[in-house]
C-alpha cells in the first residue's frame, strides 16, 4: 500500500513538472491564500505579545494579594468592621508553607501622614514593611533599614527615598548629610539611617514593620503580597493560598485572596476571537484555492482520458487512479502551501518595520509552530476534499469510453 502511493506520488510530481503552466494558477491560488493566514495570524500573535508585555508592566499580573476584609455589609452599606483579621507574621509564614513554585513576597501596612523635619511639616507616604518589601528599593546611601543586629537594640529607625531626602533637605543639606538626623512621625521621632531610590515620585519612609505597635496595625491593616516567578505560576500561589484559608479559621469574610492575572485572560480571549473570524475570513481565499486545484484536476481527467484507459487496460484497478489523482490533489496543495508559508513569513518580517514606523510601537509579528502546523494541515485537508471528486471521476472511465475518445 505504501509502495503503490508512494509511486503515485512520483507519478503525481512528474505529470505536475510537465503540466507546471496548467497548475500554475491553481498553486497561486493557494499560495496567496496560505501567506494572508500566515501575515494575519503572526500580526495578531505579535499584538497578543505586545498586550500581554505592556499589562505586565502597567499591573501587577504575577501578584497574588492577601489583604484583611475590614468592612461588612449591612442592608446593603459597607460598615467598618471593628476588628479586622491582622496579618501577622506567622500568619505571613503559614500561608507560604504550602507553596512550591518560585516567588517573592512581603508584608505591608501604607498611609499618608504628615511628618515633621526640624521646623518642616510636609506630606509622606509610610510603609510599614519587612526585608522582603525591602529589596524592591535601590540603596543610595546609609544603612539598610533590615539588620538583624540591632532588630531589638535600634527599634526607632527610618529609610527614606531620595524625593524626601531632597525636599526635606532643601537649600541648608545635602541628601546624604540628613543620615543621622531625626523625623518625626505621628508624635515618634525616628533616626534617618538611609536613602533609597523611592517606588514613586512621592515622597516616602520605610519603617520595620516588626517595631511597629500592633495598635497602630489594627488601625492600618497589613497586606501580604506573593509575586510569582511567571504569570504561569499564579494559578498554583492562588490556590496554595486559597487551600491554607480553607484549612485555617479564616474565611472570605476575613481574608479576601486578590489577583489580576485574570486581565491576561481576558486580553487573550480577544485575541482568540479575532484570531478565529480573522482566520474564517482570509481561510476562504485557501477554499478558493481548493476549488482551484478541483477545477484543474477535472481539466487534467478530461485531456488524459485516453491515458486513464491505457492505464486501465494494462491492468490498473480504480484505486490506482483514484491514488493517482488524488496524489496529484495533495502534492499541488503541499507545494502552494509552503511557498505561502515562506512568503507570509517574508512579508510580516517586511512588514514589521513599517508598521513599527507608524504606530512607534516595539512590535514585532510572532511565528508559532502550531499555527504553521494547523494551516499546512488545513490546506492540505483542502487539496484532499477538492481533489476526491476529479480522482473519483478519473476512477471510474470505463477502459472502453476512454479508449475510444481523442
Amino acid at each position: 500500500m505504501l509502495k503503490s502511493f508512494y509511486t503515485a506520488i512520483l507519478y503525481a510530481l512528474e505529470n505536475i513538472r510537465t503540466n507546471f503552466f496548467h497548475t500554475l494558477l491553481s498553486v497561486v491560488g493557494i499560495t496567496i491564500g496560505v501567506a494572508a493566514l500566515i501575515i494575519i495570524l503572526s500580526m495578531i500573535d505579535g499584538m497578543e505579545d505586545y498586550a500581554e508585555d505592556q499589562i505586565s508592566s502597567t499591573t501587577s499580573v504575577k501578584v497574588v494579594e492577601i489583604s484583611s476584609v475590614t468592612t461588612h455589609s449591612v442592608d446593603g452599606v459597607p460598615l467598618p468592621k471593628e476588628a479586622p483579621v491582622l496579618l501577622t507574621d506567622q500568619i505571613h509564614e503559614d500561608l507560604l508553607s504550602g507553596i512550591t513554585v518560585p516567588y517573592k513576597t512581603y508584608r505591608v501596612s501604607e498611609l499618608a501622614m504628615q511628618v515633621s523635619f526640624e521646623d518642616q511639616q510636609m506630606g509622606a507616604l509610610v510603609y510599614y514593611a519587612d526585608i522582603g518589601y525591602a529589596e524592591y528599593y535601590s540603596q543610595v546611601q546609609g544603612d539598610p533599614l533590615f539588620d538583624e543586629s540591632r532588630r531589638e537594640e535600634d527599634r526607632q529607625t527610618a529609610v527614606i527615598s531620595t524625593v524626601l531626602a531632597e525636599r526635606i533637605g532643601g537649600d541648608l543639606y545635602e541628601p546624604y548629610d540628613i543620615i543621622g538626623k531625626k523625623l518625626d512621625i505621628d508624635n515618634a521621632s525616628y533616626s534617618i539611617i538611609g536613602i533609597v531610590e523611592g517606588l514613586s515620585q512621592n515622597p516616602e519612609i520605610l519603617l520595620p514593620i516588626h517595631n511597629t505597635p500592633a495598635e497602630e496595625l489594627q488601625n492600618h491593616p497589613p497586606y501580604i503580597v506573593i509575586e510569582a516567578g511567571s504569570v504561569e505560576d499564579v494559578p498554583a500561589v492562588k490556590n496554595s493560598v486559597q487551600e491554607w484559608r480553607e484549612s485555617s479559621p479564616y474565611t472570605d469574610d476575613d481574608i479576601r485572596i486578590f489577583s489580576q492575572d485574570f486581565r491576561v485572560d481576558q486580553a487573550n480571549q480577544g485575541f482568540m476571537l479575532f484570531r478565529i473570524i480573522m482566520g474564517l475570513i482570509v481561510g476562504i481565499s485557501v477554499i478558493v484555492g481548493g476549488i482551484g486545484v478541483m477545477n484543474v484536476l477535472l481539466i487534467s481527467v478530461t485531456q488524459r482520458t485516453k491515458e486513464i484507459g491505457v492505464r486501465k487496460a494494462v491492468g490498473s484497478r480504480k484505486k490506482d487512479i483514484y491514488v493517482q489523482f488524488l496524489s496529484e490533489s495533495m502534492v499541488i496543495s503541499l507545494f502552494g502551501t509552503l511557498v505561502g508559508v515562506v512568503l507570509g513569513i517574508v512579508v510580516s518580517i517586511a512588514v514589521s518595520p513599517i508598521v513599527h514606523q507608524i504606530i512607534e510601537v516595539p512590535f514585532r509579528p510572532a511565528f508559532s509552530l502550531v499555527t504553521i502546523a494547523s494551516i499546512t494541515f488545513f490546506s492540505l485537508f483542502i487539496g484532499i476534499l477538492f481533489g476526491t471528486f476529479p480522482a473519483y471521476k478519473a476512477s471510474q472511465l470505463s477502459p472502453i469510453d476512454a479508449l475510444r475518445r481523442e
